[in-house]
């Protein structure tokens, strides 16, 4: 592994702050979904104030604020796919930044717009110094946050057209101290899935039950029977979730009233697709079982959002050996695996490769992600532009 392909992140202090300066300017406008217009119109002008031109925009649809820049080096080599998240959430600010967000519940709480800014930064980089081997695809990704852009861009071919061999990105990590990075290897992300159960009955009065068939009775005790299903189908060496999240029935207004119907929802998460099946199966079971035994309907929608995201074990091998060698191995971290969803899973699924965790915390930066008060660390911009370049130049001479 040459010292030449290792970008430290003293080299990239000067497209850092340029980067930083464009990520104030996302944060302040934050945009939710899939068709960021104004954020995509300022990557664009970022990516050709740079000197780039082979720039396409809508990738994934014409709905969809994808944006993919391709750099290409002076000499053949590997192409290696950088992805960044650009959207935000719907909750207020309050972290007190001169930036903060200027539009009511919309909130880059995640750290999209530092992602962005980070492989800007990257870019830049490239942009200067193209006397490498390969070519950089740099992926501006719309809707993470419960869209499946990722998706999108991949249905839209994007593995095809710019003739991706690995996918790399990374996320903010409020956990970890600023110029660390943490790596994952295996099952990184949980199966983020949802389900709906409708239990239908038939409505009455109050006062007299013994005409109706209650589907609240059969709502409460589905909500309990649901508990069961990883303490008594999951073994305990495997890992899983069932979170019955909402529930409603009648009207508060109607409380002398027996429903016609009640519904619960919730989120299930796993990794392995065995139990992703077995949890699928058994809330089936369990809702029409319940049903069957109170003589009421059951409806049951279970839909699988987001794929548990599998970082390929060699790729992380290969990504870590790099982050130590341009940070050092004391910041350079194994961390554990989450049960939160991503939507990178959809690339992983088309091409190896991993997804790396940023360091955040110091002083002024202890939030967590999806909070009022959290805002991605500028400090850190460096440290992961240079984690990224390092990767992408390594890996576009690699023939493994």
């Amino acid at each position: 592994m040459s010292d030449s392909l290792m970008v430290k992140p003293e080299d990239l202090i000067d497209c850092a702050a340029v980067a930083a300066q464009i990520r104030h300017a996302i944060h302040q406008y934050p945009e939710i979904g899939l068709n960021l217009t104004r954020t995509e119109q300022t990557i664009v002008e970022a990516l050709k104030s740079f000197g780039c031109e082979d720039i396409h925009t809508r990738v994934g649809g014409s709905d969809v604020a994808g944006v993919v820049c391709v750099v290409k080096g002076e000499y053949p080599g590997r192409t290696i796919g950088i992805r960044a998240d650009s959207d935000a959430l719907p909750l207020n600010e309050n972290t007190g930044a001169p930036y903060a967000s200027e539009r009511p519940k919309h909130m880059h709480a995640c750290g999209h717009d530092g992602h962005v800014a980070t492989l800007l930064a990257v870019v830049n980089y490239f942009m200067k110094h193209q006397h490498f081997a390969g070519t950089l695809v740099a992926i501006f990704q719309p809707g993470e946050e419960g869209f499946a852009g990722a998706k999108y861009m991949i249905e839209d071919g994007l593995v095809e057209r710019f003739g991706i061999d690995e996918f790399y990105a990374l996320h903010a990590e409020p956990s970890l101290d600023v110029g660390t990075v943490g790596f994952i290897s295996g099952y990184a992300t949980a199966n983020a899935d949802v389900f709906e159960v409708t239990f239908e009955g038939k409505g009455g009065h109050g006062s007299r039950p013994q005409f109706a068939k209650d589907p609240v009775i059969a709502m409460g005790e589905a909500i309990l029977a649901l508990q069961t299903l990883v303490s008594r189908n999951i073994s305990p060496q495997l890992a899983a979730v069932v979170s019955v999240c909402c529930a409603q029935a009648g009207d508060p207004n109607g409380v002398s009233v027996i429903p016609q119907k009640a519904m619960i929802s919730g989120t299930t998460r796993s990794y392995e697709p065995e139990v992703q099946d077995t949890i699928e199966r058994r809330i089936n079971e369990i809702a029409h079982g319940i049903a069957k035994t109170y003589d009421i309907e059951a409806d049951v929608k279970y839909t699988r959002l987001y794929p548990a995201m599998y970082n390929t074990p060699e790729k992380v091998e290969a990504a870590r050996a790099i982050a130590t060698r341009v940070l050092g191995e004391n910041n350079v971290k194994e961390i554990s695996r989450t049960t939160g969803g991503e939507d990178f899973s959809f690339m992983l699924q088309k091409r190896p490769g991993c997804l790396f965790r940023l360091g955040m915390k110091d002083a002024d930066h202890t939030a967590p992600v999806h909070n009022e008060r959290f805002n991605f660390n500028d400090k850190a911009i460096a440290t992961g532009a240079a984690v990224l370049a390092s990767i992408a130049l390594t890996r576009m001479l690699s023939n493994s």
